[in-house]
């Protein structure tokens, strides 16, 4: 270990001993986040340790796992499911380790969630420059350069990096299962069992084992001009099936009806969830839950996206598009949040679909096709939520390192969501990866040209760029509409396909109407 290393890592100890930010009182923590240390030095690892010990991210204290060589990485990326970050280092037994060994992290393993962050003592057998470009990696640090404070931040990025694309993957999982359990519910079930089913399908879609977990809750059913009736229940409601609501039930649950007996709505606080959902033809259905405490955001918005799916099933028309509105719904939740980390307005994501939806029906697509392009294009930069808020918020000029890292967005958006089989994510993996590209080939992140590139990534190049000319940003104003037509018409056939600027400009009007429908 030369003598800076050395010096630097005696400065982590010493900060981690002395610095009370890094320090909670208490053992009382959630399951810990895994962080894979590599390095062929077992001091590193010892000195590492000691400066982490008391480290905490969002209540969970960090598990840290140690790698000496190539082989260990292997096996423990195997063993180890749930890694959070890799801390590794570039030079062990070959110069080149560490990026052999970031090769096989994502493109054989196909792990692109686990963070990066090459260590290395050595920077002349890897040079910073060519290994952000080249290597899927999330941070480049040098063991003399890695103070306390930068440790410490690093860490703490990474993981909130690692947290966020987890949350986008859970988000999307859950939806598929929603989409899933929703029309199970409705196939091969007498009216009798069908209450029965929608609560195992919830309890499945929220990872609840019922058997273990216990919880009560309760799923109830009115016809038009009838008594609403307990169909299912767990818990202290588990005997009461074919009771009457206003006879039997708790207060709360009696009172929410009540309220929304006419319309529908729900109630739901720190514990407990009641949702009562009217249909069209006059159905009642009401979903109670008692002990939500212990569920993720995430999982209270599965539930109530599941419970609603569940409701517009008795008015059995529709169903497909009622479904697609869902998805419509979380896509766009999921794209404000991204462009809310941006320092974007939420309307942002809406103006893009719009955008997208007028310039494919001016182009001459069907209807169907323009609809899936509104759905999917709000998660056009999806990938954002890997980059770091201080590169995406900068109001000066991104360096080239800073550059390369936002790039990765379009890679890391279409890696997140073309792991679906529905078509309104495969189209939104499509925009993900290609909206960045150039007529002329000189886009990213594959540099397609022409024809190449899909339909949806030329037509959603035009729409995001439109509406960042057109709205003030953290690093430029808002463009005047003369102003950015110039633009459009110098780089029509370089950046952007002719024949749809062409119908673009042709069209301003009814483009520059949708500003004025969705106003920052």
């Amino acid at each position: 270990m030369n003598q800076a290393t050395s010096k630097n890592l005696e400065e982590l100890v010493i900060f981690a001993k002395d610095n009370p930010d890094t320090k909670t009182a208490g053992n009382n923590f959630k399951s810990a986040w895994k962080v894979l240390i590599v390095d062929d030095e077992k001091d590193v690892h010892e000195i590492t340790r000691i400066a982490l010990r008391d480290y905490t991210f969002n209540g969970q204290k960090l598990e840290l796992i140690s790698a000496y060589c190539e082989d260990d990485v292997k096996k423990k990326m195997q063993e180890e499911p749930g890694i959070a970050l890799i801390i590794l280092d570039v030079v062990m037994e070959r110069d080149n380790s560490g990026l052999l060994l970031v090769e096989y992290i994502r493109n054989e393993l196909k792990n692109l969630l686990v963070r990066i962050v090459l260590r290395t003592g050595q920077p002349g057998k890897a040079p910073e420059y060519e290994v952000i470009s080249r290597y899927d990696i999330n941070d480049y640090k040098t063991k003399p350069d890695l103070t306390a404070q930068k440790l410490f931040t690093m860490i703490t990025a990474c993981l909130r990096s690692y947290d966020n694309l987890k949350t986008i993957e859970r988000n999307t999982i859950g939806l598929e299962n929603i989409i899933h359990a929703s029309s199970e519910v409705f196939q091969h079930h007498s009216y009798s069992t069908f209450g029965t089913h929608v609560l195992n399908h919830l309890f499945n879609i929220l990872n609840i084992d019922i058997q273990s977990t216990p919880m009560d809750s309760a799923y109830f059913i009115g016809m038009p001009e009838s008594s609403i009736l307990l169909m299912a229940g767990t818990g202290c409601m588990k005997d009461k099936k074919g009771a009457v609501l206003d006879d039997s039930m708790p207060p709360n649950i009696v009172k929410a009806n009540g309220i929304y007996k006419t319309n529908g709505g729900e109630l739901i606080d720190e514990n407990e969830y009641t949702g009562v959902f009217r249909t069209r033809e006059g159905f009642t259905s009401i979903l109670y839950l008692n002990g939500i405490n212990s569920l993720s955001s995430i999982e209270k918005n599965l539930m109530r996206i599941y419970a609603n799916n569940i409701a517009i099933g008795f008015d059995n028309i529709s169903l497909a598009r009622e479904i697609i509105n869902t998805q419509k719904e979380v896509i766009l939740t999921l794209g404000e949040i991204v462009e809310t980390r941006s320092q974007e307005t939420a309307n942002h994501v809406t103006r893009v679909a719009e955008i997208c939806y007028l310039l494919a029906r001016k182009y001459g697509m069907d209807e169907d096709t323009c609809e899936m392009l509104r759905l999917a294009s709000p998660m056009h930069d999806v990938g954002k939520i890997a980059v770091p808020e201080a590169i995406l918020n900068k109001p000066d000029k991104l360096t080239d390192t800073e550059f390369e890292i936002i790039k990765d967005h379009a890679r890391t958006g279409y890696e997140i969501l073309k792991k679906s089989n529905r078509p309104i994510m495969k189209t939104a993996a499509i925009i993900a990866l290609q909206h960045h590209e150039r007529w002329d080939g000189n886009g990213y992140p594959q540099g397609l040209s022409q024809n190449n590139i899909h339909i949806f990534g030329r037509i959603a190049a035009i729409a995001d760029v439109f509406d960042a000319l057109s709205h003030k940003r953290c690093y430029k104003d808002a463009w005047e509409t003369e102003k950015i037509l110039d633009f459009f018409k110098s780089e029509s056939g370089k950046h952007f396909d002719a024949q749809l600027v062409d119908i673009f400009i042709s069209h301003i009007e009814e483009f520059t109407g949708i500003n004025r429908r969705f106003p920052e």
